[in-house]
């Protein structure tokens, strides 16, 4: 169980092999002793931030049913630079708390002003600076002593940004069954969250996933408030960083729909709830829900009906079994939105989501806007959909499909897009099985200039289900997958966009060899051919 230390920018990231274990609890040594200073439940590294300036030694110990199962061995490291964390106080104050530094006299604030620059600001002898806000973003700090009567630094922090450490959103709504959920967006980094009620002492949910949003809520009356504190972990434990406002039951506003999102549903009544609570938790007011049932047989539509009773901005759909693309043509047909999006119902949006999309496009004139997404696995989060385009500008389509599907860009994702309305209901989904693979290539060569936005805003859960609809396909034979494959490739190639004929046929050839290097089954390289030919 050994230990790997590394320090990224102002940051220190312990990190072990994973012993399968119920929790960590990490030690920092600290005056000759070693203290506990972070304990970690879904994960098999620690962040820590305000590290003193120095040298270090930690090791980590591994529990499961209570008892200790393994312990690393002590690994000592040295932290040379200064990390800042931003407070956000009333009146526009705010407090800089920074890494602690033995040898300094002082620590000495720097902003950067328009034209000029960073400059020096205001001194503090203390490990925490208060400073009045004003049109000023950017700040360091730099420890220093006085000699020969200048001031030499010993170090500095980087740049830190004083928009950071906010809840940019905080809202209760009505859940199945009238319970309630609280959803909160977090702009910074956090290493975890406390919720409180208004006046309790002690956090009645605490996590260390940095990025949960989303907290169901039982037995609390609508009256009830709600308070989130966001913390990092210290070497003397958790700090507190960011303190939410007070906020109880809202109601749902809703004028008229300006960007439909699609949930298509089949017996999803374990876990539908959480998705369209995180649809509902959206700081997008215009949003249109549909919900399409596509032939569930447990209580699914006893769920979608409880929402299309409660809330007006959500649409139940009915419907016999015709398989995921069916369900979401369905929706399409119903939706009123000058946008369209797509849902699955396992999976959650981030509060932000649909509103970031609709603006880039609107601002940019686009068809389509495009984010990366969080797939959601035991190991935690990992980045998918990632694009080497400038943020936020319009873009040509071709740009993307000159990429898409090369080494590293198989970005196929139907969710982390927003597409114009227009678009899509001329254009919807072949009744396929890999109906995501046949689509997305099609739709996107139809539409002329997309925006991107380098922020994960989708969350695609792998853990809700013990099987997905890939792991079915996964289990078929060799030829029953390559005929599911040859269907999609040609669909995307035969219906797709005239004019771009000659890119499809590319991405269609990009995916199929790279089937083709996992199989024996000749049948791709001659499909290769047949496509080459159109």
């Amino acid at each position: 169980m050994d230990l790997n230390i590394e320090i990224k920018e102002s940051k220190i990231f312990v990190s072990w092999l994973d012993m399968k274990a119920d929790y960590y609890i990490l030690f920092m040594k600290k005056d000759d002793v070693f203290y506990e200073c972070a304990k970690v439940y879904s994960k098999n590294f620690v962040r820590l931030s305000l590290l003193p300036y120095g040298e270090h030694e930690c090791f980590v110990q591994a529990f499961k049913n209570g008892r200790l199962i393994a312990q690393s061995n002590r690994h000592k490291f040295l932290f040379d630079t200064v990390d800042v964390e931003v407070c956000h106080e009333n009146n526009g104050n705010i407090k800089f708390m920074y890494s602690h530094c033995d040898e300094a006299e002082g620590y000495r604030l720097y902003k950067n002003e328009a034209g000029v620059g960073f400059n020096g600001c205001k001194n503090s002898d203390a490990d925490y600076l208060n400073f009045k806000l004003g049109e000023e973003k950017e700040f360091k700090i730099k420890p220093f002593v006085n000699k020969d009567g200048e001031r030499k630094f010993i170090s500095s922090s980087p740049v830190v940004n004083a928009d950071s450490n906010k809840f940019e959103s905080l809202s209760v709504y009505k859940s199945y069954n009238y319970n309630l959920f609280l959803s909160w967006n977090f702009n910074e980094d956090a290493d975890g969250f406390l919720v409180y009620t208004e006046n309790s002492e002690v956090p009645i949910f605490e996590t260390d996933d940095n990025l949960r949003h989303y907290l169901s809520l039982y037995d609390y009356k609508g009256a009830t408030k709600f308070i989130v504190k966001a913390f990092v972990n210290t070497l003397n434990g958790r700090v507190i960083t960011a303190v939410s406002e007070k906020v109880s039951l809202n109601i749902r506003k809703y004028s008229k729909p300006l960007v439909s999102l699609i949930i298509p549903a089949y017996n999803a009544q374990d876990y539908i709830t959480r998705s369209i609570d995180s649809a509902l938790a959206s700081d997008f007011s215009n949003l249109e829900i549909i919900i399409v049932n596509d032939g569930s047989t447990d209580d699914t539509q006893k769920i979608i009906d409880w929402y299309d009773k409660n809330y007006p901005n959500v649409v139940s759909i009915v419907k016999q079994n015709g398989g995921v693309a069916d369900a979401r043509n369905a929706g399409i047909s119903a939706a009123k939105g000058e946008f369209i999006a797509f849902m699955d119902n396992d999976d959650l949006i981030r509060p932000n989501m649909i509103s970031k999309l609709y603006n880039s496009a609107v601002k940019n004139g686009c068809d389509v806007a495009i984010a990366p997404l969080y797939r959601i696995i035991d190991d935690g989060y990992t980045t998918h959909c990632e694009l080497p385009f400038v943020e936020d500008i319009p873009i040509d389509i071709d740009k993307y499909l000159d990429i898409m599907y090369t080494p590293g860009y198989y970005n196929c994702a139907i969710w982390n897009k927003l597409y114009k309305a227009s678009l899509v209901k001329a254009h919807p989904l072949g009744l396929l099985k890999y109906e995501d693979v046949s689509w997305t290539p099609c739709i996107l060569s139809y539409a002329e200039k997309f925006c991107f936005l380098k922020t994960p805003l989708y969350e695609w859960d792998r853990k809700s289900r013990p099987e997905t609809f890939g792991d079915v396909l996964a289990k078929q034979s060799e030829q029953d997958l390559f005929e599911h494959r040859k269907q999609a490739m040609l669909f995307f190639v035969e219906k797709g966009n005239p004019k771009k004929l000659e890119f499809l046929k590319e991405i269609a050839k990009r995916r199929l060899l790279r089937y083709a290097k996992k199989s024996s089954n000749d049948d791709y390289k001659k499909l290769i051919k047949k496509i080459d030919k159109y």
